[in-house]
């Protein structure tokens, strides 16, 4: 048993506060009383701390609650709006391909990668050279 379950075990019962505190003379005991009602004022401002919070916290929701019923919404239309914001996100759907384009030295090249993006240089040059766009490369889908 650590020394706070031993002093919660000893104060709580009068009997064993009594043998706890028999040689203690009463300015000391009253002393001791004093702190204690001290720290017990304490946990009491705490706890009435705590329920102003809530409290706070309550009428702040049961406000918006209103706002919100004033103006023709609910719960399920904050959801709408969250769903609204992810589909609104832009997903990119990166489609790979094997493309083939001839060098300057006239040696064919199959590339492997995606219609957008860096190409390398040889592959570059190509395009710019016949003018040809990066999709007519394609030789066949993966």
């Amino acid at each position: 048993m650590n020394i706070f379950e031993e002093l919660h075990h000893r104060l709580g019962s009068k009997t064993r506060i009594r043998s706890l505190f028999k040689d203690v003379n009463t300015e000391d005991l009253e002393r001791i009383i004093n702190r204690m009602n001290d720290v017990l004022q304490e946990k009491f401002n705490e706890k009435e701390v705590e329920e102003a919070k809530r409290e706070e916290k309550k009428r702040s929701i049961e406000e918006i609650k209103q706002a919100m019923a004033d103006r023709g919404l609910s719960m399920s239309d904050l959801s709408l709006l969250d769903e609204m914001g992810k589909e609104s996100k832009r997903k990119r759907n990166v489609s790979k391909h094997n493309f083939e384009y001839q060098t300057i030295s006239g040696d064919t090249v199959r590339w492997y990668g995606s219609t957008t993006g860096r190409l390398p240089k040889d592959f570059q040059d190509y395009l710019d050279r016949t003018s040809k766009k990066r999709i007519d490369c394609i030789v066949d889908s993966e």
